[in-house]
């Protein structure tokens, strides 16, 4: 525990009520950002248990985080423990997840299943692990995530982990390994770029980066679906938080008026404003984003995972992906190796993007290892070797 305020527990009566109530009957946004040190735990609510499988336990957390070091922001995340806790503090891992929307209603904590999307919960739970789940971070209540914005993400998953330190009953170890997904996979990137100098009080044992977006620019080129489908959060998120760009700095003309409403509807749940994001695309007759206007292309490149990452780095990538395109990956992985980046690849034949992540993906067994590994303390080999399965 530390010395950080926050509020006292709600009533767990009238929280179990609560996370019984359909999803749509919740609040959609957490409250305003609030003046408090980044990390503070702002609320705690326990997660029904009629809601998670046996053998687990579950917490939803508000907390306060920033998004650069002008913008205040509050983050939800869902936290997630072996039942009973096993003795002696719990290796936590971060999980960043991909992309869902741009909206805190679009937010994995607002899904049915808690435990949604989380690769290899079940091995996370028998070796008496805790998952951090962030949502990201909002700066006001009906505004967007920094999406694609590597610092403001990487911050979120890092406050994150310190408010979880506070949660009672949840004894957290010292060590954290941080796992990401798509644009999870940049924000894991991110946090082990930003950790030394932002969170120097989190120890991070090692980053696993699963089919990242490594460089948006070069995703954006290589991937058509991801700038017609996505490229209108990119937008979205980059005219809220870049004061130097607008709308018309980003989105085609042609395309404006679909980006703006694509960018209020959720990419996974509800199945219904999936539905509408798919039919509004169909609308635009080219592409979305100007990825080629200069000012707009600066802060592409700013968001590239360039810089050194100190923490063991493990890179996963499937070869059938065409979201994130494994020949983008395959070429930062052979840039970053030439400018001394240690990492461990993994490569998997057959795999699509969601595939990868999904119950039972061939990646499950490696990644528990290689996480095991790193919280044992095991030093990482110090080049860059390539595993094909």
């Amino acid at each position: 525990m530390t010395d950080r305020p926050r509020r006292a527990l709600l009533p767990a009566a009238l929280l179990a009520l609560g996370l019984a109530l359909p999803v749509a009957a919740q609040t959609d946004t957490p409250p305003a950002p609030e003046t408090a040190p980044p990390g503070t735990l702002l609320e705690t609510e326990l997660i029904l248990p009629a809601l998670l499988p046996a053998g687990i336990q579950g917490w939803r957390i508000l907390y306060a985080t920033t998004i650069d070091d002008a913008t205040p922001a509050t983050a939800v995340a869902t936290i997630l423990a072996p039942d009973p806790l096993p003795d002696g503090p719990l290796p936590a891992i971060a999980w960043a997840h991909g992309t869902t929307g741009l909206l805190q209603r679009c937010m994995p904590s607002r899904f049915p299943d808690p435990t949604a999307g989380i690769p290899a919960l079940p091995d996370v739970i028998a070796n008496g692990w805790a998952v951090i789940a962030t949502d990201y971070a909002f700066a006001e209540p009906d505004g967007p995530h920094p999406y694609m914005i590597g610092e403001g993400t990487a911050r979120g998953v890092l406050d994150g982990l310190r408010a979880a330190r506070d949660v009672q009953g949840l004894p957290l170890g010292p060590d954290a390994i941080v796992w990401g997904h798509s644009q999870g996979g940049h924000a894991a990137l991110w946090t082990g770029i930003i950790a030394p100098a932002y969170a120097p009080d989190i120890s991070i044992a090692g980053i696993a980066a699963i089919a990242p977006v490594t460089d948006p620019a070069a995703v954006l080129a290589a991937s058509p679906q991801v700038d017609l489908l996505l490229g209108p959060y990119v937008a979205a998120a980059y005219a809220r938080f870049y004061p130097e760009l607008g709308p018309t700095d980003i989105v085609r003309p042609g395309a404006r008026l679909a980006a703006r409403d694509m960018a209020t509807f959720c990419a996974v749940y509800p199945p219904s404003d999936t539905a509408r994001l798919f039919a509004r695309a169909g609308s635009i007759p080219a592409g979305v984003l100007m990825a080629e206007a200069p000012a707009f292309a600066a802060r592409l490149a700013d968001n590239a995972a360039t810089a050194p990452i100190a923490a063991p780095l493990l890179l996963a990538q499937g070869t059938d992906d065409i979201i994130v395109p494994a020949t983008v990956t395959a070429t930062w992985a052979e840039t970053r190796c030439a400018a001394g980046q240690a990492m461990e690849i993994l490569r998997f034949a057959g795999q699509d993007h969601a595939g990868i992540v999904l119950p039972d993906s061939p990646l499950d067994a490696p990644l528990i290892d290689w996480t095991a590994a790193r919280l044992a303390g095991t030093a990482p080999p110090g080049d860059c070797p390539v595993t094909e399965r």
